[in-house]
């Protein structure tokens, strides 16, 4: 996890001199009038479950996008975004079938702390503003709204518990689940920074994404019905790509 961390950060870094670079070598030409961009970006998204119930934690996943801008005015677009998203998070379950009557066992008594990624096909429309600027690198800023839908769920587990009477130990393993909603909504703020290059740009993106519906509608940190709350699923995500503007003239300076 550090080592990823470690090495996206140091991507980026390089990423950021070799555009600044990029920019000051570029001639001082700028479009007059860009009216579409086109434009692919990956990175990491740093997920996590919301609190409607107890004992949630973070996963990291991979997300990579499609960009496709139409500027309606100078300095203000409309972006359809579209790809692939990993969301998820964590969660700890304490299962204790003894009040049914059942053996105080491994099976019917431990604690599993899972780690889930849900595989989706992201969508979402974002109206974004470019902050104006006489420099040739550029900001932008928006909002927006859209869907995922689940195409896969994977769970990594460890549940630890009593095996038999005075004999307690640990089990890994990990499986395809099918628990969670085959789609759900999402609203989502995003800031950027493109750096020019000869025939391209170079964008390095955050996007923050707040589930606005659930993701797992009757889950249970306890596996008890008279205890369950409506989860969501809620993202940080940081990407680097490049994008190529489309339909705009040249203007010398």
């Amino acid at each position: 996890m550090k080592y990823f961390q470690k090495l996206l950060f140091l991507s980026m870094l390089m990423v950021l001199v070799f555009g600044g670079l990029q920019a000051q070598q570029k001639s001082k030409t700028e479009p007059d009038r860009v009216k579409w961009r086109l434009g692919v970006v990956n990175g990491a998204s740093f997920n996590g479950f919301t609190d409607e119930q107890p004992h949630s934690g973070f996963a990291v996943a991979y997300a990579a996008h499609l960009l496709g801008d139409w500027f309606v005015a100078r300095n203000l677009f409309i972006r359809l975004t579209a790809g692939y998203s990993g969301y998820g998070g964590q969660l700890t379950t304490f299962k204790d079938d003894t009040r049914y009557g059942f053996d105080p066992m491994f099976t019917f008594k431990n604690v599993k702390q899972s780690q889930y990624i849900l595989h989706a096909l992201d969508t979402w429309l974002s109206l974004n503003y470019q902050i104006p600027s006489k420099q040739l690198w550029k900001c932008n800023l928006g909002l927006g709204a859209g869907m995922a839908n689940n195409i896969g769920e994977y769970e990594q587990y460890t549940k630890t518990g009593e095996f038999v009477q005075g004999v307690y130990g640990t089990v890994n393993g990990n499986q395809y689940t099918d628990r969670f909603e085959p789609n759900w909504y999402h609203a989502n703020a995003n800031a950027e920074i493109l750096l020019p290059a000869k025939k391209i740009n170079w964008v390095l993106q955050g996007s923050y994404i707040v589930g606005l519906t659930g993701v797992r509608k009757n889950y249970s940190y306890i596996e008890y019905p008279g205890v369950t709350g409506s989860i969501r699923t809620s993202a940080f995500q940081l990407k680097l790509g490049i994008i190529k503007n489309l339909g705009s003239k040249q203007k010398s300076h």
